[in-house]
């Protein structure tokens, strides 16, 4: 029987786990597809396009460029490029900087994580397309 449970993160710092949490994890079932995930989703420049719409709209963040670095059954992180702050110069630089985006109820397959998407990226397009007055 399970006595204890230490996690480890990547900076070696450890903490305790509850053991009653852990009996109530579940196993990721995107997981065994994730990297074919990221990289459709990486490898197109709509859905790119798309991931920049994602960041202006739901985390008012001024992107240039983004890629999703990893994705689960509640969502996916993603990398933009965002304005950083203004120099002394008056002139910004880009940064990179990571955002989580979740979905409105959990992804069991690949099919429903690719519809929960689409469905994300249609309702910014409609959100920029009315407030742009071109709807």
């Amino acid at each position: 029987m399970l006595r204890s449970c230490t996690f480890i993160d990547g900076q070696g710092s450890t903490s305790e786990v509850d053991i009653e949490d852990l009996g109530k994890s579940k196993a990721d079932l995107l997981a065994p597809f994730s990297a074919k995930l990221i990289d459709g989703i990486n490898q197109s420049e709509a859905r790119r396009r798309a991931l920049v719409l994602l960041c202006f709209v739901y985390m008012n963040a001024n992107a240039k460029d983004a890629y999703v670095t990893s994705v689960d059954r509640k969502g996916f992180d993603v990398l933009a490029k965002v304005t950083g702050p203004v120099l002394k110069d008056g002139v910004g630089q880009y940064q990179w900087k990571e955002f989580r985006f979740m979905f409105k109820q959990e992804a069991n397959d690949v099919e429903m994580f690719c519809n929960q998407l689409v469905e994300m990226e249609q309702e910014v397009i409609n959100k920029v397309s009315a407030s742009s007055g071109l709807n």
